[in-house]
């Protein structure tokens, strides 16, 4: 199997895959474009393999360096998109966790609160609750 036909199947294989992962919530549609572009330039690339000659022609490289050199570049590219999508995430997930200690915090004092309030509503129409009792709640 000659380099064209090879990079025509990956092209298929890479296109039905990232659909696969589209349709089965693995992937995001935000990164699938990505992919998807990818599949295709693999598969116009099989389809089409003058323009990487002339490209290579163009800047007197090797075919297999022009093929290795546009890999490379594709590769770079989308690994430093998702490489910054990724550190967005985790400042948003950060900041996600910290919000929501801060309002466990916030109910805990609110059942604290309604805890002691409850015990000083029974203590004033219960006889057999008493001061002592109301102290020892938690506040």
């Amino acid at each position: 199997m000659n380099a064209e036909r090879l990079m025509m199947v990956a092209g298929v294989i890479a296109f039905l895959l990232t659909l696969y992962w589209v349709r089965s919530r693995e992937l995001k549609e935000r990164y699938a474009l990505g992919w998807l572009g990818l599949a295709t330039a693999l598969l116009l690339f099989g389809l089409f393999p003058d323009v990487i000659k002339n490209f290579a022609k163009a800047w007197h490289l090797s075919y297999a360096s022009a093929v290795l050199f546009f890999a490379l570049a594709v590769i770079y590219v989308y690994s430093f998109f998702v490489s910054v999508s990724l550190s967005r995430q985790h400042r948003k997930t950060v900041r996600l966790i910290q919000e929501i200690g801060i309002l466990k915090e916030q109910v805990r004092a609110l059942q604290a609160r309604q805890d002691v309030s409850e015990l000083s509503q029974d203590a004033a129409t219960s006889p057999e609750l008493n001061d002592e009792t109301i102290r020892q709640a938690p506040k």
